[in-house]
């Protein structure tokens, strides 16, 4: 029996044009007054459908976020299973107890409109508002034949988000070591990795690589209002169905070979980190240097005060003092 996402798929299909209130019938074996009703759900549910007598019905794009609207055009490989959620605690938590339940086989993308814990490093809180902002994670199995470089994704990750924003909107975009990425001195995007580990095998199964983007959040709780931004601070035509689906077609494109660092030139390029001094906290320790490079593995190569010269894998840069331009974190 033919349903409402059906009825959505074809029209997004025809878009711009009208689709007849007969084709669909025809082409979903149903009557015309079944796809009035169905046409009058998806209105109801936010999305933005046309009715124009004699011509039809017209699927116009608008931000509510669908499989279907996500799905439209998206074709990658491997095959994704994709899960949309108007409100959830956290998508990495969701699917962190989805993996747990049963192991992944093939990668889950769940997106969600709003989040009401949603978190990032050490416990964060990432603020997570409704209808401004993309929260989505990509749960990805983990296997002997390929395993998991935990940083290498991770900055892998940073660069597709930026490339994504880059590519979508007209914004200077920088990426903060390891994967802050940056919009006019201001945190945009959050990017946390964590893996799942098999209790049997004691190796990790599954990795979710959560990632939140404030892509039109105008305001901040007071906590975060001198760090945080927005990639724009005006509405946009691209909906959000468009900038998830440009993130996963470049994300699994760069997925398979993303353990050679290939993308590593395109990192440093990116970076606002290199040649600027940083206070670096790395452990139970705080550093001081100067940032020489990003190490083809990702680690933060840095000339510390004393003059030694150490690579860094993990850590966190607290403070980046620019020699020049106006950032202050």
């Amino acid at each position: 029996m033919a349903n409402q996402t059906e009825v959505l798929r074809l029209l997004m299909a025809n878009a711009p044009e009208y689709c007849s209130g007969d084709r669909l019938a025809d082409e979903l074996n149903i009557s015309r007054t079944a796809i009035w009703k169905m046409v009058q759900g998806l209105q109801t549910a936010g999305y933005s459908i046309e009715s124009r007598h004699g011509r039809g019905y017209r699927y116009v794009e608008n931000n509510q976020l669908s499989v279907a609207g996500i799905q439209n055009g998206l074709d990658i490989t491997p095959a994704v299973q994709l899960i949309v959620l108007p409100s959830v605690d956290s998508t990495n938590a969701y699917l962190k107890r989805m993996a747990t339940r049963t192991p992944l086989t093939e990668p889950v993308v769940v997106v969600a409109d709003s989040q009401t814990a949603g978190y990032g490093r050490s416990g964060r809180t990432f603020y997570s508002p409704g209808e401004t902002g993309i929260y989505l994670s990509i749960g990805l199995p983990v296997t002997t034949d390929q395993p998991l470089d935990a940083g290498l994704l991770t900055t892998s990750t940073a660069v597709v988000v930026a490339q994504t924003l880059r590519q979508l909107f007209d914004v200077p975009v920088e990426l903060k070591w390891v994967n802050d990425v940056l919009v006019n001195h201001h945190k945009v995007v959050g990017i946390m990795s964590e893996g799942i580990t098999n209790l049997e095998t004691g190796q990790i199964s599954t990795v979710v690589v959560g990632i939140g983007i404030n892509l039109t959040t105008a305001a901040f709780p007071s906590p975060l209002q001198s760090k945080a931004g927005a990639v724009l601070a005006h509405p946009t035509k691209v909906t959000r169905n468009q900038v998830i689906r440009q993130l996963l077609r470049t994300f699994f494109e760069r997925y398979p070979s993303y353990r050679s660092g290939d993308f590593m030139p395109l990192y440093r390029q990116l970076s606002m980190v290199i040649n600027q001094r940083v206070s670096l906290k790395s452990g139970a320790r705080t550093y001081d240097g100067v940032v020489l490079d990003i190490a083809q593995t990702g680690a933060l190569v840095v000339q510390l005060t004393d003059g030694r010269v150490q690579e860094f894998s993990s850590g966190e840069i607290t403070k980046v003092n620019l020699l020049t331009g106006q950032y202050h974190g």
